[in-house]
């Protein structure tokens, strides 16, 4: 079976299967998407495979997908705006002005891994290789980071 044959036979079948595996249609969504990009990137190798077989890793890698993007979220809580913060900041709600001003104060070798962290979405390895640090130093300078705005958001009440 090729690709586009597999895209236009499974991909509602495997939409619905992940819907009612996560309970959450733009989440399966998400997944079904992740997979046929994936199918792509490996469309040689699918398509020598048994049907069968390529159903079966076009399930499993939607399925996948979804448990990174449900794992991420719960790491994950969110000020009510788009920057989302480690979980031991969860009680301290701002406002979205409050937290560019925040930011803003922040210097740009604390700033810009925080950003591309949480507006991002890349983790510290992606961060380091975008910065050209290493992942440690990455952690770093993000917590330390999350440290100033604690800091900053205190001394400000």
């Amino acid at each position: 079976m090729n690709l586009e044959d597999a895209f236009n036979e499974l991909r509602e079948a495997i939409l619905n299967s992940m819907i009612s595996f996560c309970r959450d249609a733009e989440a399966a969504e998400d997944g079904v998407s992740h997979a046929f990009t994936q199918a792509l990137k490996n469309k040689h190798m699918l398509e020598s495979m048994p049907e069968a077989a390529m159903k079966a890793w076009l399930y499993a890698t939607a399925r996948n997908a979804i448990v990174d993007i449900k794992r991420r979220q719960s790491r994950l809580v969110y000020l009510g705006f788009d920057i989302p913060v480690e979980d031991d900041f969860t009680d301290e709600l701002l406002d979205k002005n409050m937290a560019e001003e925040l930011l803003e104060k922040l210097p740009e070798e604390l700033r810009l891994p925080l950003s591309l962290k949480y507006y991002g979405g890349l983790n510290s390895t992606e961060i380091g290789r975008e910065m050209e640090l290493n992942a440690a130093t990455v952690r770093t300078r993000i917590r330390a980071a999350m440290k100033k705005l604690r800091e900053t958001k205190t001394n400000s009440n």
